[in-house]
């Protein structure tokens, strides 16, 4: 009987499975971890879901081989992050177990200074320096044109003092800090605490110390497009910590993050990148993993929508900050579900991947503030409880698509029944269908 790719959905956990199980892997292709934004109390849920699914991966067989290993996070081969999923994709390619990373997030890490508000919220302050001078200097020059009689380009006369006067008024936004945060403090802290655990802040340092491929990636400002740093890649040279910082610095959240270009001088590359948070191209980036050779990829994603379903209620009766964070989750979560249904119909993408995210009724995590810190706790151990109920209750199909490639899962306790007939076929979803007529 011929292999039929699935497209299944139970809880969660979604796996679009395209590798033909009875179709030995030998050697066993790599293993990829795609983590996502999710500001803090995303970044935090991830920190304990992470955790849950570590302690629910138990061993892997090599391809061919009669022996196996342990297996966990840790030994996965490629991470791939992007904004929050940036700072836990670095410490977990440098070899930080997904325990410490939780007790880094829950404040009891010994290894990494507690994480305080003031490491990701110090404020914009420094900026007028710079952009003064240049107010100024436009200012000069609008003015100069007027008076010197300089033709407008435009109208092709002179220029008119009510035009100068309009645009010099106009020029006053250029005063305006680009953001409340500078995304500097990040970096600081990132740097300081990489250097105490001596994780190398150098991507082809790290690649050699570790031999764990990291990819991190950011948005340039100036093109709209994706930046990519890595070991092997155009703009690797930039250091880690700086990378984090960029692909962190969401826009009006955090003013751009100014980074040297190591290509300056090759045609077409500026002097300096511009670069904001990674999340404006991409929900995550199963595409990186997969173009850098792996066959098991799984993705974390800590926002989705959720499905209100209470009788004679609606999101609307909640206000305004509530149907804010609706809708920054539809956006998320929809563009998602997009790449997951062109993930399964790309047929240059040869790999299983397994996409991880809230339920659709996880209403209490849902209430978390995206960038509540004090709420970092909370969704920490909400995010371990939540993911490893999700693992255990389509753990049948989990254990299937993770054994094609040699991984063994932990038996839940309780094993769940009749998992399988609340799973919905994807393949038949109206999205998939609409992407297929394209």
């Amino acid at each position: 009987m011929s292999f039929t790719p699935r497209f299944l959905k139970h809880r969660g956990i979604t796996v679009i499975q395209k590798l033909d199980p009875s179709m030995p892997r030998v050697p066993r292709g790599k293993v990829g971890l795609v983590l996502a934004g999710g500001a803090v109390a995303g970044g935090a849920f991830k920190a304990g879901g992470l955790r849950a699914l570590d302690e629910s991966l138990v061993r892997r067989r090599p391809g061919g081989a009669t022996t196996e290993h342990a297996f966990g996070l840790n030994e996965f081969d490629v991470f791939v992050g992007l904004s929050a999923g940036s700072v836990l994709a670095a410490v977990l390619s440098a070899g930080i177990v997904p325990d410490e990373v939780f007790r880094i997030l829950a404040g009891t890490s010994e290894l990494y200074e507690t994480f305080q508000p003031w490491h990701f919220m110090r404020p914009n302050l420094g900026e007028w320096r710079t952009r003064l001078p240049r107010f100024l200097d436009k200012e000069q020059e609008l003015f100069t044109n007027w008076l010197s009689g300089a033709t407008d380009a435009k109208t092709g006369g002179r220029y008119a003092l009510g035009t100068t006067l309009r645009k010099m008024a106009e020029a006053t936004s250029r005063l305006l800090p680009t953001g409340l945060f500078d995304p500097g403090a990040l970096e600081k802290y990132l740097r300081t605490q990489m250097a105490r655990a001596g994780i190398k802040d150098d991507f082809a340092a790290a690649h050699a110390q570790t031999g764990k491929a990291l990819y991190l990636t950011a948005t340039d400002l100036n093109r709209g497009e994706i930046v990519v740093f890595g070991h092997d890649e155009p703009y690797g040279k930039v250091p880690i910590s700086t990378a984090i910082a960029a692909s962190c610095a969401l826009p009006l959240w955090y003013r751009p993050m100014h980074v040297d270009n190591p290509r300056a001088g090759e045609p077409g590359e500026p002097d300096r990148l511009d670069l904001v948070d990674g999340g404006l191209m991409r929900t995550a980036n199963v595409r990186v993993a997969v173009e850098k050779g792996c066959e098991l990829v799984v993705c974390y994603n800590p926002f989705t929508r959720i499905r209100y379903d209470r009788a004679g209620r609606s999101l609307h009766d909640h206000g305004f900050p509530t149907i804010a964070t609706q809708s920054v989750r539809t956006l998320i979560g929809a563009r998602l579900d997009l790449a997951k249904e062109v993930v399964f119909l790309d047929p240059n993408v040869q790999a299983d991947v397994v996409f991880i995210e809230p339920a659709e009724d996880d209403y209490a995590f849902f209430n978390m503030g995206a960038l509540n810190f004090w709420a970092k706790n909370r969704a920490i151990h909400h995010g371990y409880a939540a993911v490893r109920q999700s693992i255990d209750a389509s753990h049948q199909l989990l254990g299937e698509v993770f054994a094609n490639h040699g991984i063994e899962l932990r038996t839940p306790p309780a094993y769940p029944q009749k998992s399988h007939a609340a799973q919905v076929d994807m393949r038949e979803s109206r999205g998939a269908r609409s992407v297929g007529r394209r």
